[in-house]
């Protein structure tokens, strides 16, 4: 019989640990039972727990947000690293305006740090978020649009203890190849993520102005005319948040089905500058409403300054979560070469027909072309399409999979792949890198984690040689 390694350890007869198993955002945690969870608060605790694996023949999953919708941080008689706790310091260089941070560190623990010292880092959007998943997917952060991933952009350095047990450094000049496969890995990291560094700026005022309009009826139509106005809009400071939803959304009642039948639109652009002449004239674009979708407008929200704390509300409004609400979540990265007239045609199912009252599609600008020759992220992408299915009643999850799988087989004709923060090669699989891209990358794997102490990658085999066109 196993016994307890330490206090930081739990195995499966610890008070403690099916709680610590279930630590993610969506109620739908699969039914998989590593040996042991780790917690580690140091660095070399997370030496200790690669090293303990090794040791006993055992795979490696590694979490920290807990926001990755499938839960494929949890392996099998493996063990779990579990970063929340670990390396919690933050350090902040007032010469040169950097930052250090754990990959443990929610949004809002990190905004918690920065906000006396008046500096800016474009973390997730939803206060939850863990940094170690959001750099590993590349990182959607704040005002993507105009600053690019947060891993490309403001990421200079990582820290990382190696499927060997080994504590190594990556930047751009030092083990150059572990830093460039990082960003866009996700699930798929050949290692843990022990530190962070990265460039602020200073902190401006946040404005927002948003216009809901009843999108059932004109709906192709009038997402054209936002897609289309969207871009006259200026990149630099802006983020452009697009969501359907069912108008009885937040009623009250545990009905999963929508009575209302209306779908709404919000046309939303959050702004990071240092006036609200400024922002106005950022959002002017979105002054001028066509009058054929006049009668369909429910409110217009005027430009406004708001907190960091009430935009994580609002977006988090999208997203309930801890009253037992399971999800299912699929997404394409638009093809910047596909016309928006055939993009909104192959994704209207995917945001129009909801499945349940509480769930949501987005649309979020990014305009993102990277080089490849920077990081393993490398899929071009005009914009993000994400459909959140949002129920509660387990006996719905076969239906809810199957109409997730529907719509986006659909939607992934206009695609070039996906976010790998949303990825299950389970339910569909697409690509996430470009295919020289993944090719590089399965090699710097195998040259880092030979003897594959870390399983995540396997599903990537999935997503090479994908073809994906109208």
């Amino acid at each position: 019989m196993s016994t307890q390694p330490d206090p930081q350890t739990l195995i499966r007869s610890s008070e403690g640990y099916e709680e610590l198993r279930r630590r993610y955002f969506n109620a739908r945690v699969p039914d998989v039972k590593p040996v042991e969870i780790w917690s580690p608060s140091t660095t070399a605790d997370v030496v200790a727990a690669v090293k303990s694996a090794n040791k006993k023949g055992l795979k490696v999953g590694v979490r920290s947000g807990g926001h990755l919708f499938p839960c494929l941080s949890l392996v099998q008689n493996g063990i779990l690293i579990d970063t929340k706790n670990l390396n919690k310091n933050f350090d902040y260089d007032q010469a040169t305006k950097m930052i250090s941070f754990s990959p443990g560190h929610t949004v809002l623990e990190l905004s918690d740090q920065l906000k006396p010292l008046k500096r800016f880092f474009p973390a997730g959007h939803s206060r939850s978020v863990g940094m170690g998943g959001f750099y590993l997917a590349g990182g959607q952060g704040c005002f993507l649009r105009g600053w690019g991933y947060t891993s490309d952009t403001w990421i200079t350095q990582i820290e990382v203890v190696t499927a060997s047990g080994q504590v190594v450094v990556a930047n751009k000049k030092q083990n150059a190849d572990l830093f460039w496969a990082a960003p866009g890995s996700g699930q798929g990291f050949f290692g843990v993520l022990t530190r962070i560094w990265g460039r602020t700026i200073a902190a401006q005022k946040l404005f927002d102005t948003t216009i809901i309009l009843d999108s059932t009826d004109v709906f192709k139509s009038l997402l054209r005319w936002a897609l289309e106005t969207a871009d006259k809009v200026p990149e630099y400071g802006s983020d452009i948040f697009m969501a359907t939803f069912y108008a009885d959304k937040d009623a009250p009642g545990d009905g999963e089905a929508s009575q209302a039948k209306r779908v709404f639109l919000a046309l939303n652009q959050t702004i990071h500058v240092n006036s609200i002449d400024q922002a106005k004239i950022l959002a002017s674009p979105w002054d001028s409403l066509p009058s054929e979708f006049e009668p369909f407008v429910i409110t217009r929200v005027p430009m406004q300054e708001r907190t960091w704390e009430e935009l994580w509300d609002l977006q988090e409004s999208f997203q309930p979560h801890g009253q037992g609400e399971r999800y299912k979540v699929d997404s394409i990265l638009a093809d910047p070469e596909v016309s928006y007239e055939k993009i909104v045609d192959k994704i209207t199912p995917a945001l129009l027909d909801l499945p349940t009252r509480k769930s949501t599609g987005t649309i979020v600008f990014l305009d993102y072309f990277p080089d490849e020759a920077d990081q393993a992220l490398s899929l071009p992408q005009k914009l993000s399409v994400t459909t959140m299915a949002i129920w509660k009643d387990p006996a719905r999850d076969v239906a809810m999979d199957k109409w997730m799988y529907d719509a986006y087989k659909e939607a992934e004709k206009v695609g070039r792949g996906q976010y790998v923060a949303d990825y299950d090669a389970e339910q569909r699989p697409t690509k996430i890198m470009s295919d020289t891209a993944l090719k590089r990358w399965f090699q710097i794997r195998a040259k880092w984690d030979p003897a594959e102490t870390f399983i995540g990658h396997r599903s990537f085999e999935k997503s090479q040689n994908i073809n994906l066109k109208l």
